[in-house]
């Protein structure tokens, strides 16, 4: 195989970390959307809130970390090389640890009979330390993700 130039491996790394989000974004929003659908607000919400149950929380973190696993294996067939790992990698923590700076308390609202999920979405409360887990485990993950792709003979 020939040796590719500089510029040519920079992109696919940064085309493998972009891509890599993207199937997180995509995974995730998916995945949420079909989980919300299949349980109901009920059985989102704790009674008379819009508290996620304990059940919709690990859901959430198991969600989270299968994404991330699949953005590190695309991220790192693409890529070049590891550095394109490490752009990924850096990408979830800068975007989560900006998201969870930027979480504000909600209003306190009360569950109407009905939600979707964009309005659960917009008025849920989770609990703080769960959008500082966020970045954490998409972090893992993408290794983990990474260590799949290497082990399945890619040689990244």
């Amino acid at each position: 195989m020939p040796e590719q130039g500089v510029p040519s491996a920079h992109l696919r790394n940064v085309g493998g970390a972009v891509l890599g989000w993207v199937v997180m974004a995509v995974c995730v929003t998916g995945l949420m959307i079909g989980l919300f659908a299949l349980l109901g607000p009920d059985r989102v919400f704790r009674p008379g809130g819009l508290e996620p149950t304990p059940a919709w929380l690990i859901a959430s973190i198991a969600i989270g970390l299968a994404a991330a696993v699949a953005g590190g294996t695309v991220c790192a067939k693409v890529a070049s090389d590891r550095r394109g790992v490490l752009m990924l990698i850096a990408l979830v923590v800068v975007l989560g640890v900006a998201d969870a700076l930027a979480q504000r308390p909600p209003p306190e609202v009360t569950a109407p009979e009905v939600v979707g999920f964009l309005e659960a979405l917009g008025s849920a409360r989770p609990p703080a330390w769960i959008s500082w887990l966020s970045p954490l485990l998409g972090a893992v993950g993408t290794l983990v993700g990474a260590g799949i792709a290497g082990s399945q003979g890619d040689g990244r």
